[in-house]
C-alpha cells in the first residue's frame, strides 16, 4: 500500500512540474508574443510599419504644360528620391480625378488625394476664416504670399482646420501669376467688363466681379474653351501661363490686365495618412512641398513675359488699367469682404498684419 502511495506522489509531482514547464503533450500553449503589427516600444507614435510604404494621388486642374505641373514633378521626383520609395505618387491633370469640392470631401473622408486648390475651398470644413485667403486685392506680391506661409495666423487656421476635419494643410506659399481677365470682345476700361458673363472658381470670385457689373457661371477649366468658342461665355480669369498651355487665346483675343489676386495653391491631404508617416517623412514631405512653392512662385515671375509674348504673337490684345480703374477694383475687393459674415471680425486686416504691411 505504501509503495502505491509513494507511486501516486510521484507521478502528482511529476505532472505539476511538466504544467509549470509548459511541457507534455495536451498542455496549454504559452501566452503569445505581440503582433507583427505592433509598433515596437521605439518606434515614433503614428509612423507606418517597417516595410510599408504610402502612396498619393496628387490632382490638380491645370495641364500637364502649366508652371504647376512642372513644379509638382519636382517635388514629386524629390520625395520619392529622399524617402527611399516609402512615400510615392500619382499625378492627375486637367482635373482627372474630378473638381475640388469632390477631392476636399473625400480627404476629409481619409482618401489618399492631395488637392492643391484656393484656401477658401477648404473653409466649409472647419476654419471660415480660411475664406479670406482668396479674397481679390489681398496680396501684392509673391513675397507676401510666403510671408503669411510662414505666419502663427496661418498656423491656427490649419490647427483649426485639422482639428474639425482631420485634414492637414501642408503649405500655401505656392504664389500664382497674377490672374488676368480674357474676354471676346475688347475691354479697354473697367466699364467694359459691366453684363459680361465671366467663368470664376470660387465665391470671392463671384463677389468681386458682380461688382464690377459682370454676371458669374462656375465651370470647370476644360469647359472653358467651348463655352468661349459657342458663346455662352464672354470672357474667363486665369493666370498668362494657364490661359497659353489650355489654347484660351485660340477662342479669345482681349487681355485686361487687372491682376486682380494670385491665388495661393493650399495643398491639403488626409492628417491621419500624414501621420502614418515618421517623423523623419513628414518633415521631408512638407519641407519638399514648400521648395515646391518657392520654385513655382519664381517660375511664374520668370516666365510671365514669355507667355505674354506668346500670346500677343497669337494675336491677343493687352490693355493695362488705368489709375481710375484699379481705384474702381480696390473698392469692388473691399465691398466683397461684406458678402462673407462668417469671417471673424478684423480678420482681413490681421491677415495683412501677418504679411508685414
Amino acid at each position: 500500500m505504501k509503495k502505491r502511495i509513494t507511486a501516486a506522489l510521484l507521478a502528482l509531482v511529476m505532472a505539476l512540474a511538466l504544467a509549470a514547464c509548459g511541457g507534455g503533450a495536451g498542455s496549454a500553449p504559452a501566452a503569445s508574443a505581440p503582433a507583427a503589427s505592433t509598433p515596437a516600444a521605439s518606434e515614433p507614435a503614428g509612423s507606418a510599419p517597417a516595410g510599408d510604404s504610402l502612396m498619393f494621388r496628387i490632382n490638380m486642374p491645370e495641364a500637364s504644360t502649366d508652371n504647376k505641373a512642372v513644379a509638382i514633378q519636382q517635388v514629386v521626383e524629390n520625395i520619392e528620391k529622399r524617402t527611399e520609395g516609402r512615400v510615392t505618387f500619382e499625378v492627375y491633370y486637367s482635373g482627372e480625378l474630378g473638381n475640388f469640392t469632390d477631392n476636399i470631401e473625400s480627404i476629409a473622408m481619409g482618401s489618399n488625394i492631395i488637392d492643391g486648390t484656393s484656401g477658401d475651398a477648404y473653409a466649409p470644413y472647419g476654419c471660415a476664416d480660411m475664406t479670406a485667403l482668396n479674397l481679390m486685392g489681398l496680396y501684392p506680391d509673391p513675397e507676401s504670399v510666403a510671408a503669411f506661409n510662414g505666419s502663427d495666423l496661418f498656423k491656427q487656421m490649419c490647427d483649426e482646420l485639422e482639428a474639425n476635419s482631420g485634414i492637414k494643410m501642408i503649405c500655401m506659399n505656392w504664389a500664382g501669376a497674377p490672374r488676368e481677365v480674357l474676354c471676346t470682345s475688347p475691354i479697354n476700361s473697367i466699364s467694359d467688363l459691366e453684363g459680361k458673363m465671366i467663368r470664376v472658381p470660387l465665391p470671392p470670385y463671384v463677389a468681386f466681379f458682380k461688382r464690377l457689373g459682370c454676371s458669374t457661371v462656375n465651370m470647370t477649366m476644360a469647359e472653358v474653351y467651348t463655352g468661349m468658342q459657342q458663346g455662352m461665355l464672354d470672357a474667363c480669369e486665369f493666370p498668362l501661363g494657364t490661359i497659353y498651355t489650355n489654347s484660351l487665346q485660340e477662342v479669345a483675343k482681349y487681355c485686361y490686365l487687372s491682376s486682380h489676386t494670385f491665388a495661393p495653391t493650399c495643398w491639403g491631404m488626409s492628417a491621419d495618412l500624414f501621420n502614418q508617416m515618421s517623423a523623419e517623412d513628414q518633415a521631408i514631405f512638407v519641407e519638399e512641398f514648400s521648395k515646391g512653392g518657392e520654385f513655382f512662385s519664381q517660375l511664374n515671375v520668370d516666365n510671365m513675359a514669355d507667355f505674354r509674348q506668346k500670346l500677343e504673337e497669337a494675336g491677343v490684345t493687352f490693355v493695362e488699367p488705368s489709375a481710375e480703374d484699379r481705384a474702381v477694383m480696390d473698392a469692388a475687393a473691399a465691398e466683397a469682404v461684406e458678402d462673407f459674415p462668417e469671417l471673424s471680425e478684423g480678420i482681413v486686416d490681421k491677415v495683412r498684419a501677418a504679411m508685414g504691411q
